[in-house]
C-alpha cells in the first residue's frame, strides 16, 4: 500500500490517510472523514514469493518424469529439478546454495551411475555443514531393501527416510509407490 496521501472521494480531495487492521484486511482511511479509501485482504494469498524447490536424482527417465510432473501437479513444488545421477545432484545443490534458493526437500534413488545416492546424500550434508546451512529433508526411493546398515546411514544423513520403490517392472505398481512417496511428502514436509 502507498504511502502519502490518496484521493477521498467523499473530501474531494487528495487527503492523508491512516492504516487500519481489522477482519483480516488492512484499510485505508480517510484521516479526515474515516472513509474507507483502499482495502487489501491479508489472508489472500497473493503468488507466493517464496517458490519450493525440489530435487530428483534418478536414472529412470520414466520415473524422474512420473515425479515431476506429480510433484508439480499436485503443489509439493513450484520448481522441480531432476538429474540422472549423483554427481549431477551435487552440482545442482552447490548451483542452487549459490544463489541462496532454499529446498523444500530432494527425492534420491540410491543405485544411480556415476555416483550412488549414498555417497552423494553425505557430500550434500559435508556442503551444508561447512556453509553453516539447513539441512535438507532427503528422502530416498529406491527399490533397495532397507537393511540395517542403510539405517544406520539415514540416521547419521537426518532428515533423511527412506521409501520403498519396489522391484516390479509394471508402470502401475510404480505409479502406486510414487504415489505413496508424495503422500509421505506431504505429510512429513509440507
Amino acid at each position: 500500500m502507498a504511502e502519502g496521501n490518496k484521493y477521498c472521494i467523499c473530501c474531494g480531495e487528495e487527503v492523508p490517510f491512516n492504516v487500519v487492521v481489522r477482519n483480516e484486511r488492512r484499510e485505508l482511511t480517510c484521516t479526515y472523514c474515516g472513509f474507507t479509501l483502499d482495502v487489501e485482504n491479508l489472508w489472500e494469498d497473493t503468488k507466493s514469493s517464496i517458490d519450493k524447490y525440489a530435487l530428483i536424482a534418478e536414472d529412470s527417465k520414466f520415473t524422474r518424469t512420473l515425479l515431476r510432473e506429480l510433484l508439480l501437479k499436485k503443489t509439493l513444488a513450484s520448481e522441480v529439478i531432476d538429474v540422472t545421477n549423483g554427481l549431477e545432484l551435487i552440482s545442482e545443490y552447490s548451483k542452487l546454495v549459490k544463489k541462496n534458493i532454499k529446498l523444500s526437500f530432494a527425492i534420491i534413488d540410491l543405485n544411480m551411475p556415476v555416483m550412488d545416492g549414498l555417497t552423494a546424500a553425505r557430500t550434500i550434508r559435508a556442503l551444508e555443514e561447512k556453509d553453516g546451512i539447513l539441512k535438507i529433508p532427503i528422502v530416498f526411493f529406491s527399490g533397495v531393501k532397507a537393511d540395517e546398515d542403510l539405517r544406520r546411514q539415514m540416521e547419521l544423513l537426518s532428515p533423511a527416510n527412506y521409501v520403498n520403490k519396489g522391484s516390479d517392472p509394471d508402470p502401475e505398481h510404480l505409479i502406486k509407490r510414487v504415489q505413496g512417496l508424495l503422500n509421505f511428502i506431504s505429510q512429513r514436509y509440507q
